[in-house]
């Protein structure tokens, strides 16, 4: 047995609650019960001594019994389990006569406390337990005697050997029949969680589009949302096995792509002599191509530290408007030589608390595209507009756009559409990369 295991832990912890509810249930009826009996049995001496008292006379200060016939009634004659014995003293406490039991049984009763009159007490005598009552006598108020009634506790004392015998074994039956049906109960509930993990288990980076079902519809609601949680968890996963597939793929293929130019042509040239300006040409290509590889490892680099957390937006205040028009100076010539008109429109000067190096750096890519991709003739216009409490800049063009099987990969890296790479085979797809335009999701606009 695993005692490490949940099971045997909720099975432990279910027999120890229940074991322990139900000792206290037994002490407490246990001490009930004593109770009651003893009160009984202190209700019954309190009556017989009041019935004695009622046939004791106190003349010139002696003490007398008018009535001599409760000597011979058998609880006072006879010496057995339903013997009460009874003693009377005067105000010396000097026995005035006892019960004919009492004698033939030779029992040593001490004499009574008087912090004990009206009272009842317990004494042991050979083993045995006596229950003694004290009734004192008076007369005018002034104290004359007392009457002790006593009586052994036998039938108590039995009665309360087999309640514990029955607690005992009722006791050692529940703990076996809760040990047992706890088995059952927790087996049931922690069964479900077994066959999530028997099939988590069985999924690996291979299947990971398996997702663990429930065949029923009667599962605990936390198993429901347990198994809500590692199907979610899968797909996450799922999507990130992908994308890290697709990602070796296009790095690989990306950077495989320059140096594959770099090794033709360095063995091009070494095949035979070459002019100067032959060489010069292939160092030029080869600047192109090494230049090509170190913007993407770059990238590469950039994009793992975002990550990892390590590059923060830096906020500061930036006028949008006037970055806007930066960014348009800077793509004039390029929009004239193609015959693209550049257009912008702004609501006035737009200030946010935004990272300018990344709002600039991504606005950058997003004009190069629409200029990039937009044939001759064309127009690329630029907006942008206060709104709830941030600031939207619209990047439009009569380029070729992008479909609708692209436009759920737009923002994974390295992936370009197919029109995009026809007409620009050098790009490198991580222009549009999540972190980055995750970073300017902490733009705040300042009105």
């Amino acid at each position: 047995m695993n005692y490490k295991s949940l099971k045997f832990r909720l099975n432990l912890w279910y027999l120890f609650v229940f074991a322990l509810a139900i000792l206290i249930a037994e002490i407490w009826v246990y001490i009930y019960l004593d109770r009651s009996l003893h009160n009984e049995l202190d209700i019954l001496l309190s009556e017989e001594a009041k019935e004695i008292a009622k046939k004791i006379k106190f003349d010139n200060g002696i003490l007398s019994f008018v009535d001599s016939t409760e000597f011979y009634e058998a609880e006072h004659f006879y010496l057995n389990e339903a013997s009460i014995f009874f003693r009377v003293f005067d105000k010396n406490l000097n026995v005035v006569s006892e019960s004919e039991n009492l004698k033939k049984g030779r029992v040593a009763i001490p004499e009574p406390d008087r912090d004990k009159f009206g009272k009842a007490d317990e004494i042991e005598i050979n083993g045995k337990r006596l229950r003694i009552f004290y009734l004192p006598l008076y007369l005018d108020g002034e104290f004359y005697g007392v009457v002790e009634t006593s009586k052994f506790e036998g039938t108590v004392q039995t009665a309360m050997g087999l309640l514990r015998t029955s607690l005992a074994v009722a006791i050692i039956f529940t703990f076996v029949l809760v040990a047992y049906g706890g088995n059952l109960i927790v087996s049931k509930l922690i069964s479900p969680l077994e066959r999530i993990i028997e099939k988590t288990d069985k999924i690996t980076s291979e299947n990971l589009t398996e997702r663990v079902e429930l065949s029923e519809d009667n599962y605990p609601e936390e198993v429901v949302k347990l198994v809500n949680s590692i199907n979610k968890l899968l797909e996450r996963l799922e999507r990130a096995f992908k994308q890290i597939s697709q990602f070796t793929s296009d790095v690989a293929h990306e950077l495989l792509t320059p140096l594959t130019v770099i090794k033709d042509e360095i063995e091009i040239t070494l095949m035979k002599k070459r002019r100067s300006n032959e060489y010069i040409r292939t160092l030029n290509l080869i600047q192109k191509q090494t230049e090509r590889t170190i913007s993407i490892i770059k990238s590469m680099l950039y994009l793992a530290k975002a990550d990892a957390g390590i590059i923060k937006a830096n906020l500061e205040r930036v006028n949008v408007s006037n970055l806007i028009q930066e960014l348009i100076s800077t793509f004039n010539l390029k929009a004239r030589q193609k015959n693209i008109k550049l257009r912008f429109y702004c609501d006035g000067d737009v200030v946010v608390h935004t990272d300018e190096k990344l709002l600039f750096e991504a606005l950058r890519n997003i004009i190069d595209n629409a200029i990039e991709y937009t044939n001759s003739g064309g127009k690329v216009e630029i907006s942008c507009e206060r709104a709830n409490g941030g600031v939207k800049i619209f990047v439009s063009d009569t380029g070729i756009g992008i479909s609708e099987d692209d436009l759920q990969h737009i923002f994974n890296r390295f992936y370009r559409g197919k029109n995009a790479f026809e007409i620009n085979p050098s790009g490198t797809g991580l222009g549009l990369s999540y972190q980055l335009n995750q970073q300017l999701l902490t733009s705040k606009l300042e009105l």
